[in-house]
């Protein structure tokens, strides 16, 4: 297995995984599979080209070459927030769930914020009706600070999520 940094490079791979991550899990996350399947490869490709700057980026895992899994990171720009940083986009595909591949790009991004050298904050939020990603979190060192009463809204349908953060760089 090999994790890393993603770059434009890697955005039709990132797409695919991407794109199924919010078909099989449509609850998981706050964007629409019907939305990011318009993306155009420009607007993919702009999405991982920003990494270099500590603001924003993707990690990929790759098992012989493929892309299996991908975790995200937003950086809060005001200057009073900059030392918060949000983890987003997790996601690892069915058939490699439960080898530590979500572990491995959690550490690495984890590791990849903390050499950044300002950043004392990450959190993320997570769907209360997954409880085994809300297990993973608390054993990945996350603690609870916030519940969100109807966080997304799929159809007619709410769907609550659990807030959650870890210190680092202490």
């Amino acid at each position: 297995m090999e994790i890393r940094l993603l770059g434009p490079e890697d955005a039709a791979a990132f797409s695919k995984v991407r794109l199924e991550g919010l078909q099989k899990d449509p609850d998981a996350f706050g964007a629409l599979y019907e939305e990011e399947i318009k993306r155009t490869d420009a607007e993919w490709k702009e999405r991982l080209s920003n990494a270099h700057t500590g603001d924003s980026g993707f990690f990929g895992a790759f098992v012989e070459g493929e892309i299996v899994g991908i975790i995200g990171f937003f950086r809060n720009r005001g200057t009073k927030v900059r030392h918060k940083v949000s983890v987003v986009s997790m996601y690892v595909s069915e058939a490699h769930r439960g080898t530590g591949i979500a572990a491995g790009l959690m550490q690495e991004e984890i590791s990849y914020l903390k050499k950044l050298g300002d950043v004392d904050q990450v959190q993320l939020a997570v769907v209360t009706s997954n409880p085994a990603a809300v297990r993973f979190y608390e054993k990945m060192g996350f603690l609870p600070y916030g519940f969100e009463k109807k966080a997304l809204k799929i159809g007619d349908r709410y769907v609550d999520e659990t807030h959650m953060y870890m210190m680092i760089n202490e």
